[in-house]
């Protein structure tokens, strides 16, 4: 069965705290795809200067890129999961002005949503030609 769901913990006010990043619809992942995408080639968001190379986007698409991937993030309250953001509106305000730790989330949930997208050379479903 295909994981679409991957558990993270981040401190929050010095306290380890759980969140949950949830893989976007196919729209919104090539969305994510694109904007990663205009990020200069030596700089791409796996690479170890993956945070600068988002930093150097324009405002709007990083701005864009934050909210996908934030409105992708639910955090474990004790009442359950809540959404981190909805329709760019917080609905976790506790870390809304935690720069760091909201690109540390948004950075986590691009990497993952878009995991082996990049892998291995060639389309998946390309058959391979028995060996002779």
């Amino acid at each position: 069965m295909r994981e679409i769901t991957k558990t993270v913990s981040l401190p929050v006010d010095g306290k380890p705290t759980d969140f949950r990043l949830t893989k976007p619809d196919a729209f919104s992942g090539v969305f994510l795809l694109r904007l990663l995408a205009s990020l200069p080639e030596h700089e791409s968001a796996g690479d170890a200067g993956g945070l600068s190379g988002l930093l150097r986007l324009p405002e709007a698409d990083l701005k864009s890129l934050l909210q996908l991937c934030l409105e992708h993030t639910e955090v474990l309250l004790p009442a359950g999961w809540n959404p981190v953001m909805v329709k760019g509106e917080w609905t976790y305000p506790e870390i809304s002005r935690d720069t760091p730790l909201c690109l540390k989330l948004a950075l986590e949930e691009a990497l993952w949503a878009l995991e082996g997208f990049f892998g291995g050379g060639g389309s998946a479903s390309r058959k391979e030609s028995p060996a002779t």
